[in-house]
């Protein structure tokens, strides 16, 4: 299987959320466990809904660094392991962590995204 997931971040990393959104299935479900209180946390469904997520990554933060240490392949799931840093706009502050991704997929598009990260560095950074 090819890696879809892969090609979405290379398409949102070079600034091509259309590019990206040809990566992820329309019925698609994205979820970003965490407080509601950070508009980033929450489940983003279909197309408008990812457009939406990363429009909303884009208004919170600068992004300063987004790596992946690694990538695994089972079944119909990609799985990576990465770190993060961005710089929250309204705040001036770091959020800094290393996170897990979680996607299913089907055909080579993506149609669930969970990703989990240090929820409550987030909520100081934001706070």
């Amino acid at each position: 299987m090819s890696n879809p997931v892969e090609s979405f971040f290379s398409c949102v990393g070079n600034g091509d959320a259309a590019a990206a959104l040809e990566f992820v299935h329309e019925g698609a479900v994205f979820e970003a466990q965490g407080p509601s209180s950070v508009p980033i946390y929450g489940i983003f469904k279909g197309h408008d809904g990812v457009k939406q997520f990363l429009a909303t990554l884009s208004e919170l933060f600068d992004t300063e660094a987004f790596e992946f240490y690694k990538w695994a392949v089972a079944d119909n799931y990609v799985f990576a392991h990465g770190y993060m840093r961005h710089r929250v706009k309204k705040t001036d502050r770091v959020f800094k962590c290393e996170w897990v991704l979680v996607c299913a997929v089907e055909n080579g598009l993506i149609t669930s995204y969970k990703m989990f990260e240090d929820t409550a560095a987030l909520q100081a950074a934001y706070a």
